[in-house]
């Protein structure tokens, strides 16, 4: 069974080193197999990898029990749905894309700037929905 979970390299935490459960370990190597460069940090009660996958970066939060809570994936644009590039292109220069996937449930995150430079948080659904937009 260790063999299985070599693929950890660092594992940090608050207050000192910290492994995750085997069952967290378990259910990660399940769910993004051929993940690289893993760092695993505790917060509470849950424990968060960050790690790289098809040189996408990614951060994975899971329960000590092992179920994966959410995930985020940084984007380039490339990567977006027609949808969002639509809704995103007439924002403005798109700074930074994540989407977001909790329990079965996607939204894409943006950072945007307008034409004077002011800068944007914008959430919308799959389809390209705006859920909020507000200034930073």
């Amino acid at each position: 069974m260790k063999k299985a979970f070599s693929f950890v390299t660092r594992v940090f935490g608050a207050g000192g080193d910290v492994r995750p459960s085997d069952r967290c370990l378990k259910s990660f190597n399940l769910n993004f197999e051929g993940a690289r460069n893993i760092e695993w940090f505790k917060t509470g009660s849950f424990y968060e990898a960050v790690f790289y996958k098809d040189n996408v970066e990614f951060i994975a939060v899971f329960s000590a029990s092992g179920k994966l809570q959410e995930y985020k994936m940084y984007l380039p644009f490339d990567f977006l749905p027609a949808p969002i590039k639509k809704e995103l292109e007439k924002k403005g220069e798109i700074m930074n894309i994540v989407l977001v996937n909790k329990k079965n449930s996607i939204i894409y995150e943006a950072i945007y700037r307008d034409r004077d430079l002011n800068r944007y948080l914008i959430l919308l659904t799959e389809f390209g929905n705006i859920i909020v937009e507000k200034p930073l």
